[in-house]
């Protein structure tokens, strides 16, 4: 954490000053006034008063949870009522400096607002809550028009629209052992996730496996479906979540703007399970953090054969294997230092009907890496997604056919390495590097080589 103000913001804090200190007006301060004297303070003695008030002005503001404050206290007496208003900005700037289609450098930025209500303080309905988010989003996607990778290698690269994406009410009953959700959900906010997977900058990690969204239709934030999860804990390390979704193919068009809230028939429903286990949260003496995930999903509506047959199916789904653990912690009991690599599997075996039957991503975290800089990350991660063989047949028999325009997919991998620098509980940048390997599941394009990186504040 910066414990000084910048020389930069010190002087301009310290011109703000000047003309209050210059009289002697201690009571700008807030301190007593000072006894009438016949002599003027000295010029060096002036500025050393400004420099110190403005070192406390900026230090402070450095330290604060949100880049706004308390506004003057009114944010912690909200949230005392139960009412919890979240405002932030995440910018993607990054450049393809070469390979894949051409040179270029593309800019992408969510703003999101959350508002989180307590009911149970503010209406006195026990284990309560509700939940509404909006997301704001504005750019060009690098990957469509420079990379021509299937991964996108912005995490904020899709949907520039503004868009009311959570509307939920949650509960919580038996003493936290069992709780639910429903209303307009996300499926990938709880399921086939894990806390590690946003400090990457790559849609591919974040926020979930991304071959899930080839496979069947799967919703992530900002876009949101009619669905209801259940939650139950056996005992507190253990979990089993199901969820139920309506699964429409075309949620996430940008023209409705997350308003189009009917159910629709005849598209199908997302049905999805998972069973955890986490460790190293409830207190047990020397246990690591980690998480050990196994899930399933099953999408009951129409499904083109990619063979080219023209036919439909229904129904298709997969399942998959989550694992994050700590294996080394550099301080002592509960710090968050420390090194953690993960690994995910995600399974679609009907390869006539998922694009990318075979999924793999793994890497390490590393939090703390320089002394000093404790809640600095250090991530390191690898991508790799098999397109299916039905569909490489028919796009290898297309393209022997002459038509134009065919590409043959067989696999794409990205390799991204980054760093978390966190300049204050507000503010954090993240320089990255990305290295795309045949863009778009072919050798038609030059491996790709992507440097950028994501800004992020609370407000």
């Amino acid at each position: 954490m910066i414990r000084r103000a910048r020389p930069a913001l010190r002087a301009a804090a310290a011109c703000a000053l000047a003309y209050a200190s210059a009289l002697g007006s201690a009571d700008a301060r807030g301190e007593a006034p000072a006894a009438p004297t016949p002599q003027r303070p000295g010029l060096r003695q002036v500025w050393y008063e400004v420099e110190s008030d403005a070192d406390r002005l900026t230090r402070g503001w450095f330290e604060e949870e949100f880049a706004t404050g308390d506004w003057g206290g009114l944010r912690s007496g909200l949230a005392e009522r139960g009412i919890v208003p979240t405002l932030t900005y995440a910018a993607d700037i990054q450049g393809n400096a070469s390979g894949g289609i051409r040179k270029a450098v593309r800019y992408f930025h969510n703003i999101g607002f959350d508002l989180q209500l307590d009911l149970e303080k503010l209406a006195g309905l026990t284990g309560s809550g509700f939940h509404v988010s909006v997301s704001s989003r504005s750019g060009r996607s690098l990957t469509d028009d420079a990379v021509g990778n299937v991964f996108n290698v912005a995490e904020l690269c899709c949907g520039p629209t503004m868009r009311l994406g959570n509307v939920a009410f949650e509960q919580r009953l038996l003493d936290g052992k069992l709780d639910f959700a429903l209303g307009r959900l996300a499926t990938g906010d709880a399921f086939l996730t894990s806390p590690l997977y946003c400090r990457f900058v790559s849609n591919a990690f974040c926020g979930n496996p991304v071959s899930v969204f080839y496979s069947v239709p799967y919703t992530a934030y900002p876009t949101t479906t009619w669905g209801a999860r259940a939650t139950v804990h056996p005992v507190p390390e253990l979990y089993v979540m199901v969820g139920f979704y309506n699964g429409d193919p075309g949620v996430d068009r940008n023209s409705t703007h997350g308003l189009d809230w009917s159910w629709r028939s005849g598209v199908g429903n997302l049905l999805t399970g998972e069973v955890g286990l986490v460790l190293g949260q409830y207190g047990k003496p020397g246990e690591l953090p980690g998480h050990f995930k196994l899930g399933g999903f099953w999408h009951t509506g129409p499904f083109e054969d990619l063979g080219g047959s023209g036919h439909t199916e229904r129904g298709n789904g997969g399942f998959y294997f989550l694992l994050d653990q700590m294996v080394y912690r550099e301080a002592g009991e509960g710090a968050a230092q420390g090194l953690t690599p993960f690994v995910s599997l995600l399974f679609a075996p009907d390869d006539s009907l998922s694009q990318i039957p075979f999924f793999l991503n793994g890497g390490i975290v590393y939090r703390g890496p320089i002394p000093g800089r404790d809640d600095d990350t250090l991530n390191f991660g690898v991508v790799y997604g098999q397109f299916s063989p039905e569909q490489r047949r028919a796009q290898r028999a297309y393209r022997d056919a002459g038509l134009q325009g065919i590409t043959v997919q067989s696999f794409e991998m990205v390799i991204e390495l980054g760093y978390i620098v966190r300049l204050t509980k507000w503010l954090s940048v993240q320089p990255d590097v990305q290295y795309v390997i045949q863009p778009g599941g072919s050798d038609e394009l030059r491996n790709a080589l992507v440097v950028g990186a994501q800004i992020a504040i609370n407000f």
